[in-house]
């Protein structure tokens, strides 16, 4: 069912990021025959009236379509982008087999598609073998192309999506795709001791704030000072990210990674002096300073990633610090409730103590190749925002992003009581919400790791932002349990690809000078955002129903996106992209000597 949709979708993508369709007729496909053959056996066994086949000739026709499939996409695995295709096959196929030539699908799928399954169906809700291969998941009632689909079907769809963006985008020497991209630099010490150290700061992160919710909910049973421990994590970023437009590009990037280190190992010390001696206030502040020099961490890495790389590592650069960042997050908050259960709340604080020596440690291992010297004239705050204000393309990128975290702070904030309200799954529907989110995050960041970066790459911010509005309309106006995880699991996929590109592009468009300026300002605009629409949430949650926030959220990201794809417009005047130098801080000193401090 997702072979035609999935064919116009490939190609619409094709399109938006700047591929030529023309590509396509020049693939020279082994075995191409057996594609119209497969199609053409399930046509007759299961759409033409009164085809005269036994029940076993029947079971023997359905599963030699797939066969036939199997043996093209093995024929073709040279087209990487045809993997999922050889795996959603696979997977169907043996879906179908175990049980007698049907497809197992769910009552409840059935029920949320309207679907009626007849005599002669090729599904049937009878087939309890591996029903977790089954149809599973649903599109729901009233919306086009309304049905019931497998893990298969949509491993299918993906991989023919990616065959036709591939091919179509696929016009130099290098491949579009290549697994040990992601890897190539980690081949760099210094940016392997980077990404080991911000792993491990970031695990200590997430220890510490589950710690500290778990304890002060224990200590007060109010939701009230949770709230407030939370506010307190989420507000100081603001400042924060507004010091970093200031002091990134003003000194050495990686001191201040080293000074930042050293500042929040001091605030958990205070956080555990107030654990100790029972004092909330002491510990909100202790929680709301490491919350500030964190922000100030997460604008100088970037600005820091260009001047131990090649510009054509950036992407896959930026892509394996996004999966320590978001595997810490899953682990942090795991290793948080074992000690909390095991040991105490001050044990988890001293282990938080720990990694931040360890991280310290770490940093001390980045080496910059190229001397550091002091900018001359810093371009502090105020210079910064006139910057950005100059650089159409930026500025545009950056307010797309801030309106994208407004539909992303109302869902995250509507979260719990649509999975309560809307589907009956409890209080805890939130925490299986927040996995499936953080697999998408990690698969998509992975995704672009493998990926060749392009200018054209970037024109994708724009087109996922607005494919991210379409998954939001499908998850308010489902109801089925299942989808809706995989749909939630799908927007933290686009949204994986999205925040890695904006990091990639911003090292790319930006002076190198103005690194700490962009991305401390970009920032605290979407903290501010995202801040702003938790605190809407409430209200709104009191007068729509949450499907109905969710479905509003939808039209923040469409107004992001259409400010993303003007935004990755280039106009005549505009400069063609910089030579690729070793690295963009030796293009920056040859532009700009004795200006530029990493």
């Amino acid at each position: 069912m997702f072979l035609l949709p999935s064919l116009a979708l490939g190609l619409i993508f094709a399109l938006l990021l700047g591929g030529e369709l023309k590509r396509l007729l020049d693939v020279r496909l082994r075995l191409a025959w057996t594609v119209p053959a497969a199609l053409a056996i399930q046509i007759v066994v299961f759409h033409v009236p009164g085809a005269p086949v036994s029940q076993t000739t029947e079971l023997a026709l359905h599963v030699g379509s797939y066969a036939l499939l199997l043996i093209f996409v093995s024929a073709n695995l040279r087209l990487r982008a045809l993997v999922p295709v050889l795996l959603g096959v696979a997977l169907n196929g043996i879906a179908i087999t175990v049980n007698g030539g049907l497809m197992p699908v769910t009552d409840a799928a059935a029920k949320a598609a309207d679907i009626t399954i007849g005599p002669n169906a090729s599904v049937s809700t009878a087939a309890e073998r591996l029903p977790f291969l089954g149809d599973v998941f649903a599109i729901p009632a009233g919306l086009p192309l309304a049905n019931v689909f497998s893990v298969g079907d949509l491993l299918i769809g993906f991989g023919m999506i990616a065959f036709i963006v591939v091919v179509a985008t696929n016009g130099g020497d290098e491949p579009a795709l290549r697994f040990s991209r992601l890897l190539e630099p980690f081949r760099t010490r210094s940016y392997r001791m980077l990404a080991t150290g911000k792993l491990i700061s970031h695990l200590g992160d997430w220890l510490t704030l589950a710690a500290l919710v778990g304890w002060i909910y224990e200590r007060t049973g109010s939701t009230g000072n949770v709230a407030a421990l939370l506010l307190a994590r989420l507000g100081p970023p603001i400042l924060g990210s507004g010091v970093a437009a200031v002091i990134v590009d003003r000194y050495s990037r990686r001191g201040l990674i080293l000074a930042v280190e050293l500042l929040r190992g001091i605030t958990v010390v205070v956080a555990l002096v107030g654990v100790i001696t029972g004092s909330v206030p002491l510990v909100l502040v202790a929680l709301a300073c490491s919350g500030a020099f964190a922000a100030v961490s997460a604008a100088t890495v970037p600005a820091l990633v260009p001047s131990l790389l090649p510009a054509n590592e950036l992407a896959p650069a930026n892509a394996g610090l996004g999966i320590a960042r978001d595997g810490a997050m899953a682990v942090g908050a795991l290793a948080a409730g074992v000690t909390l259960s095991w040991f105490g709340v001050a044990q988890a604080l001293v282990v938080d103590l720990a990694s931040f020596g360890l991280a310290f440690l770490f940093f001390l291992g980045v080496k910059v190749e190229a001397p550091v010297r002091r900018r001359k004239r810093a371009p502090g705050s105020s210079g910064g925002l006139r910057y950005l204000l100059r650089r159409r393309r930026l500025l545009l990128l950056v307010l797309s992003f801030a309106s994208a975290t407004l539909a992303t702070g109302l869902a995250n904030a509507t979260f719990p009581g649509f999975f309560d309200i809307e589907l009956g799954l409890g209080s805890g529907g939130y925490g299986f919400a927040f996995a499936a989110l953080a697999s998408g995050l990690t698969l998509g960041q992975a995704l672009v790791g493998f990926a060749r970066a392009s200018e054209a790459a970037s024109r994708w911010i724009g087109a996922g932002l607005l494919v991210m509005a379409a998954f939001f309309v499908l998850l308010a106006l489902g109801t089925h349990l299942p989808t809706a995880l995989l749909v939630i699991a799908a927007i933290g996929f686009v949204d994986g690809t999205t925040e890695v590109l904006f990091e990639t592009f911003v090292q790319q468009e930006a002076d190198p000078g103005y690194y700490g300026a962009v991305f401390g300002l970009s920032s605290a605009f979407m903290t501010t955002t995202m801040i702003g629409a938790i605190a809407a949430a409430p209200l709104l949650n009191d007068t729509f129903r949450p499907s109905g926030v969710i479905l509003g959220a939808s039209a923040f990201l469409v107004v992001a996106g259409a400010i993303a794809l003007v935004g990755m417009m280039r106009t005549p005047t505009q400069a063609a992209q910089p030579v690729e130098l070793p690295g963009s801080y030796r293009l920056a000193k040859l532009l700009r000597p004795g200006e530029v401090s990493p």
